[in-house]
């Protein structure tokens, strides 16, 4: 069963403002709460955790901007992914550890895992004109 055309473009936009909203929430919590994100990080062994940090989460928020508004919608999902890769594999390390501590990485771990899955589906798709957005890009 196909969706009519408006349907469908409104769906997609809310998509993008769901996917959005997450991955720039994530971002802007750790600009707000800097030196917490950045002791974290070097604690989990990230390198440069005191440039990575601030600069991975500003290219998030520069990415969620980018998938909601469809500027450069391909540079911005590359962005994203390329902070979430990483991050997710050095971070959420779930299985070096045990009881409550494996579980929460492992729910950060597989949050990751689906943000960076809908991330490739937006990349699938930004070599098209997308329906409700700006429209620049490559």
């Amino acid at each position: 069963m196909a969706l009519p055309a408006a349907v469908s473009d409104v769906a997609f936009l809310l998509g993008r403002a769901l996917f959005a909203l997450v991955v720039g929430y994530l971002a802007v919590g750790n600009l707000l709460d800097l030196e917490s994100s950045v002791g974290y990080a070097k604690s989990k062994g990230a390198p440069l955790a005191s440039v990575t940090v601030p600069l991975g989460s500003l290219g998030l928020v520069v990415g969620a901007l980018s998938v909601l508004f469809g500027v450069y919608p391909t540079l911005g999902v590359l962005a994203i992914v390329g902070f979430l890769v990483p991050i997710t594999v050095i971070m959420h390390d779930f299985w070096t550890m045990d009881g409550q501590d494996r579980q929460n990485e492992q729910i950060h771990f597989l949050k990751n895992a689906g943000l960076i899955g809908a991330a490739l589906l937006f990349l699938s798709v930004s070599v098209g004109t997308w329906p409700l957005a700006v429209g620049i890009g490559l």
